[in-house]
C-alpha cells in the first residue's frame, strides 16, 4: 500500500509532465530546439504535426493517470483500510 504522500507526489508528477507534454510541441520551444533541425531525416519528422499531436496525446494520457491517482487520494475505497 502506498502512502498518501507518495500518491500526492505521483499526482503532481503526472500533472506536471502532462502540462509540459501538452504545451511544449505547440510552443516556440519546439520550433527553436536543435533536435528539430538535425541534418538527418529526423528533423522534418520531429517538426511534423503528427509527432506534435502524438506528444500532446501522451500529455493527455498523463492527465488521465493524474486524475486516477487523485481519485484514489481524495476518495479512497471503503474496504482498502486507508480510512479510519
Amino acid at each position: 500500500m502506498t502512502s498518501r504522500l507518495q500518491t500526492a507526489f505521483l499526482v503532481y508528477l503526472f500533472a506536471a509532465l502532462g502540462v509540459f507534454l501538452l504545451v511544449a510541441p505547440w510552443s516556440p520551444l519546439w520550433e527553436t530546439s536543435t533536435a528539430g533541425y538535425l541534418p538527418t531525416p529526423m528533423g522534418p519528422w520531429l517538426r511534423s504535426g503528427f509527432v506534435r499531436g502524438l506528444v500532446s496525446g501522451l500529455g493527455a494520457l498523463n492527465f488521465v493517470a493524474a486524475w486516477n491517482e487523485a481519485r484514489s487520494l481524495l476518495w479512497p475505497v471503503a474496504g482498502d483500510g486507508s480510512r479510519k
